[in-house]
């Protein structure tokens, strides 16, 4: 076996990134320091599911004020609140 093959194989098994994660969830929570937040985002595939290729299933913003807070709900959630309700 060609040894710069074998290592390509490697390179293409290890360095991929896995399956594309989405927020699934999100959870805001206060710091100590008055007006700081840290948002808690639960990963999930495209079908709701975990990952199990290695990959984090959480990730941690931290927010230094109610506005970045603001501003970084509206970049992950959107504008319009689901509308569940029947018309």
């Amino acid at each position: 076996m060609d040894d710069a093959k074998g290592t390509s194989n490697v390179d293409k098994i290890l360095g991929g990134n896995g399956k594309k994660l989405h927020a699934h969830e999100i959870r805001i929570r206060r710091t100590a320091e008055k007006g700081k937040y840290i948002a808690v985002h639960q990963l999930r595939d495209k079908h709701g599911n975990m990952p199990n290729d290695g990959q984090r299933a959480e990730a941690e913003y931290p927010l230094s004020s109610p506005e970045e807070m603001i501003a970084h709900l509206q970049q992950h959630m959107g504008n319009e609140p689901d509308s569940e309700e029947a018309s």
